[in-house]
């Protein structure tokens, strides 16, 4: 059997290294901010403050080391009150179609409100089979 690390190139480097270097450059603040958003997730129902706590804790840690969370994880946190807005607990959830149709998260705790956009379906195109149209 073979190894998976791939044959040094020039300077003695393998020809993945700065892209896994790059890629594991903070693997245990990521694993810590998702344990963190996993345990407010699990908190929620019995303890509302201590996810809060949690969530807020998570967003501090994210912005001291200047890192991105996943817009998901930011969809699902209040920005005011760092709430979770799970959708029938700490957030009420609406769909809007004034103009572009778009979705309103309201958190519950503070009453500030977020609007997204809603995807608009994609047109799809004629098929057509490959040799043209056929009569």
């Amino acid at each position: 059997m073979g190894s998976a690390v791939p044959p040094p190139t020039k300077g003695g480097r393998s020809q993945w290294g700065s892209a896994m270097a790059a890629a594991v450059k903070d693997r245990e603040v990521l694993q810590r901010l998702s344990f963190l958003f996993q345990a407010a997730h699990w908190v929620f129902p019995h303890s509302p403050a201590l996810a809060r706590f949690y969530c807020s804790i998570q967003r501090g840690t994210a912005r001291r080391l200047v890192l991105r969370l996943a817009p998901s994880v930011k969809r699902a946190v209040c920005r005011r009150c760092c709430s979770l807005l799970l959708p029938g607990a700490g957030g009420c959830l609406r769909l809007r179609g004034r103009g572009q149709p778009r979705t309103v998260l309201r958190c519950r705790s503070c009453g500030r409100h977020r609007r997204y956009l809603c995807a608009e379906p994609r047109p799809l195109e004629q098929a057509t089979p490959p040799g043209g149209p056929q009569e």
